[in-house]
């Protein structure tokens, strides 16, 4: 398990490196990040869930898993409100905290782990999950970054709207529909298609953990550490929230690898989703992007031990 892991980390530590000596650059990495979401991923996803012997009990056990996320992440909103207030978070960056805390980073990195450590039907419930987590921070998410009342009236209804389809009709969630369709029309695609979408899809994973690195390579963590907020949204993202989690569904009626995959997608870092809602929301960027940079890098650590607790106690 371990080499696996540190195969990926020291692919994402090329991506720093690249970054630091400016053989990336901003412009290259927003290239990358586009290809990354708006192409690679997509192609994986349609292979994976294309080749999958989709049946009813799958299909059940996929919104379920949709399901439970859902309530698992309004769980994680009530405990993060109720911290910040504990903790006396100061106002302009409390909505920041709340959403970085409890937005895993499902995605980039939640895609190419579970498919490495879990395999097809873990990569299918990381999607369930993906799809809960987005649908999440569009609705609550976009309402605690909008308890600003000069963000409010810069909002409309209308532009709300847009946004909210904009991430929820995104490539990622209209391969998952080709995907399905594929497999439960049980549609066996042409050779040449399916070889090109594992070429396309088997980038994905370096590519998305370069781009990784590369983001974090513009990071002081000197600065970073100097911030106990930051340190403690950290905490909140990678332990107290896991914790909680197992809490919740370990006693559960479920298949295993549905508790385990529900554990698992919490125990990512922070989403660069919500570096970016903040910026549109005119919120503090800069805090969403530090809690970003200190879970990315202690989730090194915690994310192996996470994986062989799974493995343990819930598999």
């Amino acid at each position: 398990m371990y080499a696996n892991y540190l195969v990926l980390f020291a692919i994402l530590f090329t991506g720093y490196f690249l970054r630091k000596i400016r053989f990336l650059d901003d412009a290259m990495n927003h290239g990358l990040n586009k290809f990354i979401v708006y192409f690679a991923y997509p192609c994986m996803i349609v292979h994976n869930l294309g080749t999958l012997e989709m049946d009813e009990e799958v299909i059940v056990d996929f919104l379920l898993m949709l399901l439970l996320t859902l309530a698992c992440f309004f769980a994680y909103g009530g405990w993060m409100y109720l911290y910040c207030k504990f903790r006396k978070v100061p106002r302009d960056v409390s909505n920041i905290v709340e959403l970085s805390s409890l937005s895993p980073n499902n995605g980039f990195m939640g895609f190419p782990i579970t498919l490495i450590f879990f395999g097809e039907r873990g990569f299918l419930f990381m999607l369930a999950h993906n799809a809960a987590m987005n649908f999440f921070v569009f609705t609550y998410g976009t309402h605690v970054l909008r308890r600003n009342k000069d963000a409010i009236r810069r909002r409309t209804p209308r532009l709300i709207f847009r946004s909210f389809l904009k991430v929820l009709f995104n490539p990622n969630v209209i391969a998952l529909i080709i995907g399905f369709l594929i497999s439960a029309l049980h549609w066996t695609m042409p050779e040449a298609i399916d070889e090109y979408l594992v070429y396309i899809g088997n980038v994905s994973t370096p590519m998305a953990m370069i781009y990784i690195g590369s983001t974090l390579a513009g990071c002081s963590m000197l600065e970073i550490l100097k911030d106990h907020i930051v340190i403690e949204g950290t905490l909140n993202k990678l332990i107290i929230l896991p914790l909680l989690t197992y809490a919740l569904v370990i006693l559960l009626p479920v298949d295993p690898l549905i508790k385990a995959m529900l554990i698992l997608g919490c125990c990512f870092p922070a989403a660069a989703t919500i570096s970016m809602l903040a910026e549109q929301e005119g919120e503090n960027e800069t805090m969403a992007s530090k809690i970003l940079f200190l879970s990315t890098v202690l989730s090194i650590i915690t994310i192996p031990l996470s994986i062989k607790m799974i493995n343990l106690i819930v598999m």
